[in-house]
């Protein structure tokens, strides 16, 4: 018997089976790297089994040698549909349907030429949990010499079997067959033209169900099979292997087919197809159909090779584009895993540092925790001492209680003379109350100032203010000495004189306030005084508080200079004609207010060497003084 005569005698024994549980093994005979990949079928027909009046579930079960017992692979639900894969399998392809189960393993070994069982579960009516079991060998041959000595006796006694095989196209031809079997040419050119095959079973009796459909090829196989509720299983891979489709269907409207199809043919590829189609009578009969087409392929002629090369310089020019774009595809997926590399690196850069930072964090809990526990004890002691002080404190409120007396009557006295200075001018900027931030104001000297109401809580005289660069601060010692500029344009200078007046009688903290660079900033020194012109105005300071750096100390105890009078203690410069300006002068200097407006020349602007260096300007200057408050109670 032929080899395509096995493999019907084999799918006949299983469909004439008076069991209803079918499992279906192709090839049952594997070899490595001959044998593409192994199809394992369970399913049920009819959607019932005998005796079972009740399906619970369907498995997929193979034989351990070692432990001597079915393994369960697969195992699919009846009611809910639900597949458990129970076992880890490499390169295998799983699909199910409607009471089916269908694996596919790829490149089977040895170790895959085991006893297969499928197994059925449910209820009888007189019993639970039965089962039913069907099994399929798959053997393993090393020996492909002896397969092919097999092929070979096998075609020998084909011819004995000639008569045999015209007995069964006999019947055949009287079973007045419905499935038809075409291709799209009989002849194909090699590596030239597609081939497509389609084998089709109209339904001509509405109770008459395909269960299974498949095509192969002699020698090589089985190419494409299909299932009751089950999709199209191939064992093709090659490139020039298109698809294979199909559909089973019960009613006469629609054809039960199946469908393969090649972009290009090589030789090795010609030869008999066999179309097969297993189909379910209302009886419950099953009626195998087989029909065969042979298809020859043909070396192409120089003129066939003429007429494809329009087509494959398209195909080419396409193929052309495809690989540019697959370029840039795979530049750009180059760039991205790059920048995500960087990001990764950058990613443990952080958890290195957040490790690290976890650590400092540890640390300064544990320094925590000690600093609690000291703390804790020191409130102890202090709860101790508060108890002692309680006694004390209430000797203190008889005390405040009778300073509360005298100062209310201080208070009296005070309002009283706040009434008589309010009468006239006032003495200075602090009983100035406005709700505008600069005013101009006569003092009873009669000096005409400006004062700043809200600075610090205001009753400041302003002394020096430069906003917006229209006075000119480049002049001589007697314009420094009686004060100069514009108190509606805002930008003047006091003068010495004035200024010596002032804190000559009272003691007086100095205040600048700056800005640079769109910030703000001040210093503030206390015991501000400048001395007689005798003593060349000479100024004096004393602590420093602020946040604009304390400039101005270098400069303290120093003498006023002008372009005109040089008391700087340089011995070769007159620092103020250097500086474009005047000032209390050193070697030169480290703060200078009276510069040049907005000059970014070294040494020639209003500089604050802690904010501006010696290369640029602040951009607002304030200098202002206030009368310290008095101590009365000392």
């Amino acid at each position: 018997m032929t080899l395509l005569q096995h493999f019907l005698l084999f799918v006949s024994l299983i469909l004439f089976s008076t069991s209803e549980l079918v499992i279906d093994v192709q090839p049952n005979v594997i070899s490595a790297e001959i044998t593409a990949q192994l199809v394992i079928n369970c399913s049920i027909t009819n959607n019932e089994v005998q005796p079972l009046d009740v399906i619970r579930s369907l498995t997929i079960s193979r034989y351990n040698e070692t432990l001597k017992e079915f393994l369960d692979l697969l195992t699919l639900e009846a009611k809910t549909l639900n597949l458990s894969q129970l076992v880890q399998l490499h390169h295998a392809q799983i699909s199910f349907g409607n009471l089916s189960i269908s694996l596919t393993l790829h490149n089977p070994t040895q170790f895959d030429a085991k006893v297969y069982r499928c197994k059925v579960e449910g209820d009888k009516t007189n019993a639970a949990n039965s089962s039913i079991v069907a099994k399929k060998e798959v053997e393993y041959r090393t020996n492909t010499t002896a397969l092919i000595e097999e092929i070979r006796r096998l075609k020998v006694v084909e011819k004995n079997d000639q008569c045999t095989l015209e007995k069964i196209e006999l019947i055949a031809s009287h079973q007045k067959t419905k499935l038809h079997f075409v291709g799209s040419s009989k002849v194909i050119k090699e590596l030239i033209e597609p081939l497509t095959l389609i084998c089709s079973f109209q339904n001509q009796d509405h109770n008459s169900t395909v269960q299974f459909m498949y095509i192969l090829h002699e020698p090589n196989d089985v190419i494409a099979t299909i299932n009751k509720y089950q999709p199209v299983v191939t064992t093709k891979q090659e490139s020039n292997f298109n698809m294979a489709k199909g559909e089973l269907s019960d009613t006469k409207l629609q054809a039960s087919y199946i469908e393969v199809s090649w972009s290009y043919i090589k030789s090795s590829e010609s030869g008999n197809y066999f179309c097969g189609a297993h189909v379910m009578g209302p009886d419950g009969r099953s009626e195998r159909l087989n029909e065969m087409l042979a298809i020859i392929v043909s070396n192409p002629t120089f003129d066939d090779l003429v007429k494809v090369i329009p087509k494959l310089l398209r195909q080419s020019n396409k193929d052309k584009e495809n690989i540019l774009e697959n370029k840039q595809n795979i530049y750009n997926i180059k760039e991205d895993i790059n920048s995500k590399q960087q990001n990764i690196i950058s990613i443990k850069d952080g958890l290195d540092t957040n490790s690290q930072n976890i650590n400092i964090i540890k640390d300064n809990l544990e320094n925590s925790r000690q600093n609690i526990k000291n703390i804790t004890d020191d409130l102890n002691a202090k709860k101790q001492n508060i108890a002692s002080h309680n006694d004390e404190l209430n000797t203190l409120r008889e005390s405040v209680n009778s300073l509360e007396t005298q100062l209310a009557n201080f208070s009296t006295a005070l309002r009283q003379i706040k009434e008589e200075i309010e009468k006239g001018p006032p003495i200075s900027c602090r009983q100035i109350n406005c709700t505008h931030n600069r005013v101009n104001v006569k003092l009873l000297s009669g000096l005409k100032v400006m004062c700043d109401t809200k600075t610090d809580g205001g009753g400041w005289i302003i002394i020096q203010r430069r906003i917006n660069g229209k006075v000119d601060f480049y002049r001589g010692w007697k314009e420094y000495r009686d004060g100069f500029g514009d108190y509606n344009i805002g930008e003047f200078y006091l003068g010495n004189e004035n200024i010596f007046t002032l804190t000559s009688t009272e003691q007086y903290d100095l205040r600048i306030d700056l800005e640079f660079n769109n910030a703000k900033y001040f210093a503030q020194y206390e015991n501000f005084k400048v001395l007689i012109e005798t003593e060349k105005y000479k100024l004096q300071i004393g602590t420093y508080s602020g946040n604009a750096g304390d400039d101005l100390s270098y400069h303290n105890n120093m003498y006023f200079s002008t372009f005109d009078r040089d008391n700087d203690v340089h011995s070769g410069t007159n620092c103020a004609e250097h500086s474009s300006g005047a000032w209390w002068f050193r070697e030169c200097q480290y703060s200078h207010l009276n510069g040049q407006w907005g000059s970014t020349s070294h040494e020639k602007g209003m500089n604050w060497y802690k904010l501006t260096r010696h290369s640029n300007s602040v951009s607002f200057s304030e200098m202002k003084i206030r009368e310290r408050e008095k101590n009365y109670f000392k």
